[in-house]
């Protein structure tokens, strides 16, 4: 089954793979299909991998826009696929694992991306939606795995810069505790203190860390694991507890909403937004809305 186009978007600035990942799934491909367009694209700066994946997505009939890249760069791409999907345009995902943890592919991927292709399967997984309105206009973005606050959101920023060994995890984890502020959120009635609050579409983080118990990208559900503010020692074992062993979310459901009480980061797959003081956010789950290659 051809695409009209097979489009691979890649960083040619990576410390990863991300070009020569791309370049050998060009040639593989071809040996398969050899009359299928196939089109390397590079991006030049942060945010553009999105711009592409919309650019792309509303030019061809029927495309199928891969990123070669980690958890963030995937996560510009959705963005951008799902910003023409609003629009009536009708791309397919795929994922290159070229990044240091690649969660997404690691928690979903099971079969041969090419062989997907020539045989025409795709499959329709959940994204997770923030919404939250700003000073001058309401705001929303997709998740494809994971949306975090607090010492999730530092430590999977600081795991996500490095090829990752269990040794070097837990160095960066020691590392980022001590230097560790709670965020204060509204859930619920009352303002608190949070260590670390994760919604996640997939059960790791940063290839070692497990939130939850094993979870599924097509249930209209996500999970929820919220860590009250504990002292440091505490806090140490809690990050221990997702490395050897497993957290235990709070709950399962398709919508969690609560206040900032201070300006917060929120880190989503891998990419940061800042969220101002006293702002409403609602996260959400659409079910079974990305069409892709898993």
């Amino acid at each position: 089954m051809n695409y009209t186009t097979v489009a691979i978007i890649y960083n040619p600035n990576s410390t990863g793979s991300s070009k020569t990942l791309a370049e050998e799934f060009q040639k593989n491909l071809l040996k398969k299909l050899p009359n299928q367009k196939v089109e390397l694209i590079a991006t030049e700066y942060a945010g553009h991998a999105e711009k592409l994946a919309y650019k792309i997505a509303k030019a061809s009939k029927k495309p199928l826009i891969f990123s070669s890249s980690g958890d963030g760069g995937y996560n510009e791409v959705v963005n951008g696929i799902m910003k023409a999907q609003n629009k009536g345009y009708k791309p397919t995902a795929g994922l290159l694992p070229a990044g240091n943890a690649n969660d997404h592919y690691h928690n979903v991927h099971t079969k041969n991306v090419i062989n997907l292709i020539v045989a025409g399967e795709t499959k329709q997984i959940d994204l997770l939606r923030i919404s939250y309105r700003s000073k001058l206009m309401k705001t929303h973005r997709y998740a494809h795995s994971y949306i975090g606050f607090g010492i999730s959101s530092m430590v999977s920023e600081e795991l996500n810069k490095t090829k990752l060994n269990r040794f070097k995890e837990t160095w960066l984890v020691a590392r980022t505790l001590f230097t560790h502020s709670p965020v204060k959120l509204k859930i619920g009635s009352e303002p608190k203190k949070y260590d670390s609050v994760i919604v996640s579409n997939v059960d790791r983080m940063s290839k070692y860390l497990t939130v939850s118990r094993p979870s599924r990208m097509d249930d209209g559900l996500f999970e929820v694991t919220i860590s009250t503010h504990e002292n440091k020692l505490k806090l140490i074992g809690l990050i221990l507890r997702a490395s050897l062993i497993k957290l235990k979310e709070d709950k399962q459901t398709d919508k969690f909403s609560f206040d900032t009480v201070d300006k917060t980061l929120a880190q989503t797959d891998g990419e940061l937004l800042t969220i101002n003081a006293k702002t409403h956010v609602d996260i959400t789950i659409e079910k079974q809305v990305l069409n892709c290659l898993v």
